[in-house]
């Protein structure tokens, strides 16, 4: 059958994959730091990530149901905590298993995107100062991580992501629901950098052992937007946090000056990045009022019943998935761009298909006019533990039933098949769902 003048198209060879991290789903993590957070009664309901998902031990049966999405990429993490339990104690076991995961997903012609560090941090390595110490021997155990996974991998693997969201990681610092915990807003800053040199370390570490390999960092971009428009207040602290979760990671990776450093510069950060991996959900407003200076599901009164507000109190945004694309773009004008995650957590499927074709839309309006995004990852594959809103937020393709670790494909699910299986949106889901694009209320 001809196709119709008004589907829409994407470029021939565009990878299709969902994203994963290893704690949120494998189960059986615990020598994490964010195993000892949710020991200390912070995550909602109590949950654990101890069971999760038990992917460690199901992930056959759940790289059957990613070829059953038609994905023909997946992301996915290495606890750094399972292949290095002690400092200097390699795991040969665990490594072998992860070994054995990247050959399933290659029998299924599906090509592995691995994650470095997605949020979780050895004990033993926190106990020496974790990303407050930029010791040189300190910072050398994260390289020979990243060393062993690049030589085990090697011919096997292509594409790695170092450090997932650099700007998330802060919030450890800035708030009580992410691990460690703390609020120090200086301590934070420190992280930021701290984590912006480890993606220089993995970089190089991994391009001195496979040259071929492409390496980037994946940044979530977020749009700070004030809480009151009228406040002077609100619109400068959305100014420093856009600067803070924004430009000085693009800074950083510009001119090597960590974020608020006016003349040291880390030569090794410029030009450390393949690609550059995106992920974008939603915009926040902030406000020195609001809990946490930003909205979240507890305190954002435009997220009662009759609004459009994911369960982790986030608003949609479309249309800054465009802005997000241009602005990475802009930045990295010659780097091609994967969009590494992006979703919705919601118990409303209905609202989940029609959020990601307005997405969709947005990504496709900027492949036309020539932005080179080579694939999308769609978060996540299952519903999964979400930090710490535990198993209350769900952004699976496949719903999972956690007492019985049941897995149903979702119809949102099918949905993400049939794009993929076309590399295309048809007119008839066009039709299904119009133009329905979710602009910020102020």
């Amino acid at each position: 059958m001809p196709a119709q003048s008004n589907d829409i198209h994407f470029p021939k060879g565009f990878l299709w994959g969902t994203a994963t991290a290893a704690h949120q789903i494998e189960g059986g993590n615990t020598n994490n730091n964010w195993w000892l957070f949710e020991k200390k009664g912070k995550i909602k309901n109590n949950d654990s990530a101890l069971i999760a998902c038990d992917h460690w031990n199901r992930y056959k049966q759940d790289f059957d149901l990613l070829k059953k999405l038609n994905c023909n990429a997946y992301r996915m993490s290495i606890e750094w905590s399972r292949v290095f339990p002690q400092p200097g104690t390699l795991d040969k076991k665990a490594l072998d298993h992860y070994v054995t995961m990247i050959d399933e997903l290659l029998k299924r012609k599906v090509t592995p995107f691995v994650t470095l560090f997605h949020f979780t941090l050895p004990i033993w390595w926190c106990n020496e100062g974790g990303l407050l110490n930029r010791d040189r021997k300190h910072l050398q155990h994260f390289s020979q991580f990243c060393r062993v996974l690049a030589t085990t991998f090697k011919g096997k693997v292509k594409y790695y992501n170092t450090i997932n969201e650099p700007s998330i990681v802060m919030l450890g610092y800035l708030t009580d629901m992410f691990a460690p915990g703390e609020k120090n807003i200086a301590k934070a800053i420190k992280a930021l950098g701290t984590v912006m040199l480890m993606h220089a370390i993995a970089y190089h570490t991994i391009k001195s052992v496979d040259p071929y390999a492409k390496v980037g960092i994946v940044h979530n971009v977020q749009i700070p937007m004030p809480y009151n428009p009228k406040s002077i207040m609100d619109n400068l602290l959305a100014k420093f946090v856009d600067y803070l979760f924004n430009g000085a990671i693009i800074r950083a990776l510009q001119s090597g000056k960590l974020p608020f450093q006016i003349f040291s510069r880390h030569n090794e950060l410029v030009n450390s990045n393949d690609f550059i991996g995106l992920n974008f959900y939603n915009f926040i407003r902030v406000s020195l009022k609001l809990k946490d200076l930003a909205t979240s599901a507890t305190d954002n009164p435009l997220c009662g019943t009759d609004k459009l507000c994911a369960g982790l109190g986030w608003e949609p945004y479309p249309e800054g998935f465009y802005l997000a694309i241009k602005r990475m773009h802009h930045a990295f004008p010659n780097l091609p761009m994967y969009i590494t995650e992006n979703g919705i957590g919601t118990d409303n499927d209905a609202w989940r298909q029609n959020v990601l074709i307005d997405h969709l839309k947005m990504m496709h309006k900027a492949l036309q006019e020539g932005i080179d995004i080579k694939g999308y990852f769609y978060w996540s594959l299952i519903d999964n533990f979400e930090w710490a809103q535990g198993y209350m937020s769900r952004f699976g393709l496949v719903a999972v039933d956690f007492k019985t670790q049941k897995r149903t494909i979702k119809p949102s699910g099918k949905l993400y098949a049939q794009i993929a299986k076309a590399n295309a949106i048809s007119s008839s889901i066009l039709k299904k769902f119009p133009q329905d694009i979710y602009r910020p209320i102020v």
